[in-house]
């Protein structure tokens, strides 16, 4: 397939497995910095139209990539819900999204809250055990904190299901699925390099590793295609149970220790974690800095609307990645093949396309109906 770079295989994941820096071996410095620019730009404009996240860079557009049929659903069953802590926004999206699935399918689902904390992760989900759940399903919940947990699971027969993070399979579990998280930081590696570069800061919360990815994704890209035309100056961890006084406080430390005009950008694993490092700068008159996230939340769709100081998120089918884990849990149950659902909707997020106001990211792909009429179809 002809794709941004001509015969070669790009998809949006490696930019991505081709590297820029072999491209442009043997030109001068200035031409490099150029030549990545140009190619920053092109990759920004691939990404800025709705694809699924393991599509070649050049093929737009959203399809299908689950099954064709289904097995016949359990009858009323309980599905415990363990999405990341529920004191964001973006995760209680998750659960109402593994909610309504839930309930299309003619079952009941109920939240587990971790709070960011393993521990309260683990006493819930046994908690939810021996209340007789038939499924656990965590999105953007690692499963790696509830290996104890899976053990026991299994062997009073319950399925677990990942979305958007960890893959419970080694630890006894289902299946993981979900977008390419590399892919996304890929994006906005472009997005910083086709937009005048300069150095990054980032801000890091490992204790969901799905968040890493992502940003590691930033980095590579940053690293192999930028040019010399950006640089990360800083990365800094945080914790997602200390919430925004953790951010602020380390926000605080990096503004000094690097003054005006030292770094443009500053990067967060997702959107709600921009907002306290971008107001801590701009109490320090640092208007320069721009951020960067991820989710295609609310409150950046409005800073993109408004001119604010965020500058891209990833916006991404999160409630699709949610109806397709309720979809998983079932086939778990069945005994039928898992990982069936392949991929989701990725697009990079700014000013020129950001969705009008009250409006969310569309995929333009109806797979609420898919999924009723899979299950429906089994019965």
């Amino acid at each position: 397939m002809s794709t941004l770079l001509g015969n070669k295989s790009a998809t949006v994941a490696g930019v991505l497995a081709v590297s820029l820096i072999a491209c442009l071996a043997g030109v001068g410095a200035s031409s490099a910095a150029d030549d990545a620019v140009e190619y920053a730009k092109k990759v920004v404009a691939a990404g800025q139209q709705s694809k699924m996240s393991r599509a070649p860079l050049d093929q737009g557009g959203v399809v299908w990539s689950g099954a064709d049929s289904s097995p016949k659903p359990a009858a009323k069953i309980s599905v415990a819900v363990m999405p990341c802590p529920l004191s964001l926004n973006v995760c209680q999206f998750l659960f109402k999204s593994a909610k309504e699935a839930a309930e299309a399918i003619g079952w009941e689902a109920f939240p587990i809250d971790n709070k960011g904390d393993p521990a309260v992760a683990q006493k819930a989900v046994d908690a939810a055990i021996t209340r007789g759940v038939k499924c656990v399903l965590t999105l953007a919940s690692p499963a790696r904190d509830i290996r104890s947990q899976i053990k026991r699971g299994k062997e009073k027969g319950v399925a677990f299901v990942t979305g958007f993070s960890d893959d419970p399979k080694e630890y006894g579990g289902d299946v993981g699925f979900g977008v390419d998280q590399k892919a996304a930081g890929s994006l906005l590696g472009a997005y910083v390099v086709a937009n005048g570069g300069g150095g990054v800061v980032i801000f890091d919360a490992p204790q969901l590793p799905q968040l890493t990815v992502r940003l590691d994704g930033f980095k590579d890209y940053i690293e192999k295609h930028g040019g010399g035309t950006a640089k990360i100056v800083h990365v800094q961890d945080f914790s997602l149970a200390s919430g925004a006084t953790d951010e602020i406080t380390k926000m605080q430390a990096i503004l000094t220790k690097y003054p005006k005009d030292s770094f443009k950008w500053v990067i967060g694993p997702f959107d709600e974690a921009v907002v306290p490092l971008l107001e801590t700068a701009k109490q320090r008159d640092r208007n320069e800095i721009k951020g960067l996230g991820f989710d295609g939340e609310p409150i950046s769709y409005d800073s993109l609307r408004k001119g604010g100081s965020q500058a891209a998120t990833i916006s991404w089918g999160l409630e699709w990645v949610a109806w397709a884990g309720i979809d998983e849990c079932n086939r778990a149950l069945a005994g039928a093949p898992v990982g069936v659902n392949k991929d989701f909707p990725i697009q990079l997020t700014d000013s020129t396309n950001v969705p009008a106001e009250g409006k969310p990211y569309e995929t333009g792909f109806d797979f609420k109906a898919k999924y009723k009429q899979l299950w429906s179809n089994a019965q």
